[in-house]
């Protein structure tokens, strides 16, 4: 019946989703500017929309299924939205409203659309849904994008129905805008990114420092064969005139306008993650205990005790000068004085003494925040696969293959780092084994925080805080858990590096002054675990190292492609956070060397340790095959 009388004059109708500009979209309110900014947006905003908003959006539908002259699907006529209605399925600030579309049966079935944005301020984009589509049906557009005023782009907005097509399966009629849509993506690596661009580009880590401000603000460019690291999205801003190969960092830091948070996003963003990073800003802030605010240390165990048990007064409005955001004032409780309280780990809530046993110090290598540096002490592997005759020999005279614990750093320039812990320290807490039969039958692990340390730690100790190296070997009990049985701490010989370490053995007490020193022990390994866990397990392993990912994604997969649909949830919102990092988290002065061990080297040794990633080893069972 369409084919005999409704090829002409049929409309096809339409349902719109779009959401104005948040108030508080986080990506905006980043400094003054971005706030008074972000008022002014809205004020515009409020006014188009309210008075004519529908005149102010234009579409066009492309056809998938007949082709132009030039072989591109066909495009229809320019359509403005209509009048606004009501659905059922509407979420919180959204609005839809009801468009038609002049069709015919020589326009075929439409696969995209077109659409411009007249007024002066963006709108997300959410959705829009063909109805009564002649011998088809309902065609479903998920689009969640932000649109900016026309004039900003170089090509028209384009979206693409919610299918799913291999480049080969691609309708022909779509083949063309599916290239170009890509290629605008891709941009041409020139150029600083605006604020509404949607490209996707490679560059190096060379925006963490800040030379021209202060010589001690330098960072070293992390990305190459130096210091290799994972790439990040280009911004193109301008170099520094001391560095001119490190950017000059900004206010506004360019990502791809649709990796910003969504609505939902800011908030949770706004409400937990200041609350998280409160926690290790807190030394920086406030000194509650002996009325220095810049102080960074703990003078004992029942100082931060106070973090746990009512928290820490603030003086008075002292919060309210460094956060002008009436959210972050609600986090922090103002009322009239500022208390900073948070829960007890669970371990605590049980007994306050238990995180300082060795049970809980050793449960917590394999379930604690980092258990993926615990490896197994074990005969040297490649022999063993290589030379299945030779190794057999080499257990008959020299079970010990791996022990004592050997190092990979240059003999020449660091002297011989072999460990220093000896069958002696370890036999009598083995329950009767041998070394040898401890470590045949798998029942030796090593915690090793040494070789990375090593180069850096003279000039991480030259500044008030004091660390070392650490070896720890543990041993598994017949009841299935760990012990500590010795930790060795070395530090610079200070004659230079090529003397090697002063090193120390300590073995598990629990009277007198060598039970202390066993905790103080203790509690330089768990430092430097829990340092590399947020720079390397947490920062590098978890972000870093994705956002490469997401940018290939973008400029290699349409977002028709059924790998693309697959990925994207999975990278909502990581390019956001690594954007946000490089300017108050990872950067130079930023939270992590004021309040990390590591200092102004954490980055630096994070893509020292990035020389030895492979992606083979980060899945199971891969990972705990090798440790």
């Amino acid at each position: 019946m369409f084919g005999l009388i409704g090829n002409k004059g049929h409309k096809i109708k339409g349902t719109m989703v779009i959401m104005r500009k948040n108030v508080l979209d986080i990506n905006s309110i980043t400094s003054v500017s971005g706030v008074i900014g972000t008022g002014i947006n809205i004020i515009g905003g409020v006014v188009d929309v309210v008075t004519a908003l529908a005149s102010h959006i234009s579409i066009q539908l492309i056809s998938s299924t007949k082709t132009d002259a030039q072989g591109k699907g066909k495009v229809g006529k320019a359509t403005n939205l209509r009048g606004q209605v009501s659905l059922p399925t509407l979420g919180a600030g959204e609005d839809a409203y009801d468009v038609h579309f002049e069709w015919d049966s020589d326009f075929g079935i439409p696969g995209a659309f077109y659409i411009k944005n007249f007024m002066q301020v963006e709108f997300y984009l959410k959705s829009l849904v063909l109805e009564d589509i002649p011998n088809h049906g309902t065609i479903h557009f998920v689009c969640n994008s932000w649109v900016y005023n026309s004039k900003v782009y170089k090509t028209d907005r384009i979206f693409f129905a919610n299918n799913t097509y291999l480049p080969s399966e691609t309708p022909a009629a779509l083949v063309k805008y599916r290239e170009e849509e890509l290629n605008t993506v891709r941009g041409d690596g020139t150029g600083e990114r605006k604020e509404w661009d949607r490209i996707y580009d490679y560059d190096v880590y060379n925006d963490l420092g800040n030379p021209d401000s202060n010589e001690k603000y330098a960072r070293p460019v992390l990305g190459g064969s130096a210091l290799p690291y994972p790439r990040r999205g280009r911004t193109g801003r301008g170099k520094t005139k001391k560095d001119p190969n490190s950017e000059k960092p900004s206010d506004f830091v360019y990502l791809p306008r649709d990796e910003a948070f969504g609505h939902l996003k800011s908030s949770d963003f706004l409400t937990y993650g200041l609350k998280s990073v409160a926690q290790d800003v807190l030394p920086v802030l406030t000194d509650a205990f002996d009325g220095n605010v810049l102080s960074l240390e703990f003078d004992n165990f029942a100082e931060v005790h106070k973090l746990y048990e009512g928290g820490i007064t603030l003086p008075t409005n002292f919060l309210s000068k460094i956060a002008p955001l009436p959210v972050i004032k609600e986090i922090f409780r103002t009322d009239g004085e500022q208390f900073l309280k948070y829960p007890p780990p669970k371990v605590m809530q049980v007994n306050k003494s238990a995180w300082m046993t060795d049970e809980e110090f050793a449960r917590e290598t394999i379930a604690g925040v980092n258990p993926n540096v615990i490896k197994i002490l074990e005969f040297e592997r490649t022999l063993l696969f290589k030379y299945e005759i030779a190794i057999l020999i080499h257990h008959m005279l020299n079970l010990s293959q791996e022990f004592p614990p050997r190092s990979k750093l240059d003999t020449q320039a660091y002297g011989d780092h072999t460990s220093i812990i000896t069958k002696e320290h370890l036999e009598p807490n083995l329950g009767g084994l041998t070394v040898e039969q401890a470590i045949s039958s798998k029942k030796l692990f090593i915690l090793d925080h040494h070789d990375y340390l090593i180069p850096y730690l003279r000039r991480i100790n030259s500044a008030t805080t004091k660390t070392y190296a650490t070896r720890t070997i543990f041993f598994l009990k017949s009841d299935g858990t760990l012990t500590p049985l010795a930790i060795e701490l070395s530090k610079p010989h200070p004659q230079g590096d090529e003397y090697g370490p002063l090193g120390e053995v300590y073995v598990p007490s629990s009277e007198g002054v060598e039970a202390y020193i066993w905790l103080l022990a203790k509690a330089y390994v768990v430092v430097n675990d829990s340092c590399y866990h947020q720079l390397v397990s947490h920062w590098l392993n978890t972000h870093a190292v994705v956002e490469p990912f997401i940018i290939a994604t973008n400029r290699q997969l349409s977002v028709v492609h059924p790998i693309y649909k697959l990925l994207f949830p999975h990278y909502r919102d990581t390019m956001n956070i690594n954007s946000l990092a490089r300017k108050a988290l990872v950067n130079a002065d930023g939270i992590i060397e004021k309040t990390f061990l590591w200092g102004r080297y954490a980055l630096e040794m994070s893509a020292v340790i990035y020389k030895d990633w492979s992606l083979h080893d980060q899945a199971l069972p891969n990972d705990l095959v090798k440790r």
